[in-house]
């Protein structure tokens, strides 16, 4: 009796780590610019190196916002392929918090994309960008300087994620808390232009995605992305404390 039992229980561990080897793997589907372009490789390889089981896709046409890829065929039909586990809507890094019709815009735009998602069962989020390090000059009234820019956009992206019931990954919060404590760090975020994320703002949104997506900290990361180990320390640790919460 104990013999067979034995193999019963070795048979039946054999058959959930045959399942377990052999499922399919969880999907995400990533849908942005030029910004989700910037951080897609530091977020594919965080993924990779944890093991996480993920599988990752990304659509990023450089200066499209989300207006675009709602009336997009192309952004409609990977939509509606199949269930993603989570959508990722990232918005053009200004609209979204200018005012008047750019507002609205990105509004009418995330309401669209949120519901096409759900058709399929797909989950929502919201990539919540940062602000320019300089503040735009392209519209310096609006957004005179980084923490302005940035508290319009947050608002923003709170008030749709809230409004679609989706999900929301606070990279810009993020960058926020950093602009706070440490100005070396927050600077090394960007690339020479201001605006689009260098290897430390990708990780740092790698980070903030990984804890988002996986429910696991960010802290185990054990890839330092070829950072300076305390600079990546920091980030983790910064997507750590904007997960639970902390904002600016």
């Amino acid at each position: 009796m104990k013999t067979t039992l034995f193999f019963v229980s070795l048979f039946i561990s054999f058959f959930t780590s045959f399942i377990e080897g052999h499922a399919e793997p969880k999907t995400v589907l990533f849908i942005g610019n030029s910004y989700t372009a910037g951080s897609a490789h530091f977020i594919k390889e965080v993924f990779k190196r944890e093991s996480t089981g993920y599988k990752l896709v990304f659509l990023n046409p450089g200066g499209k916002d989300l207006k675009h890829h709602l009336a997009s065929e192309q952004t409609r039909r990977l939509v509606e392929s199949r269930k993603w586990e989570h959508i990722v809507f990232q918005g053009q890094s200004q609209k979204s918090g200018l005012g008047g019709k750019h507002t609205k815009e990105f509004h009418d735009a995330v309401l669209g994309l949120c519901k096409l998602a759900r058709k399929k069962g797909s989950r929502p989020c919201l990539y919540m960008t940062w602000g320019r390090r300089d503040g735009d000059k392209q519209n310096p009234a609006a957004y005179p300087d980084f923490l302005t820019m940035q508290k319009k956009i947050s608002r923003q992206y709170s008030l749709a994620a809230r409004a679609n019931d989706a999900d929301m990954a606070p990279v810009g919060h993020a960058f926020a808390h950093l602009h706070a404590a440490d100005k070396s760090i927050f600077a090394s975020l960007y690339r020479k232009d201001g605006s689009h994320p260098a290897p430390p703002g990708g990780y740092l949104a790698a980070c903030v995605f990984f804890g988002k997506i996986t429910d696991k900290s960010p802290v185990d990361i054990t890839w330092n992305a070829n950072l300076n180990p305390v600079v990546a320390a920091t980030l983790r640790k910064t997507a750590v404390k904007v997960l639970g919460g902390d904002a600016f």
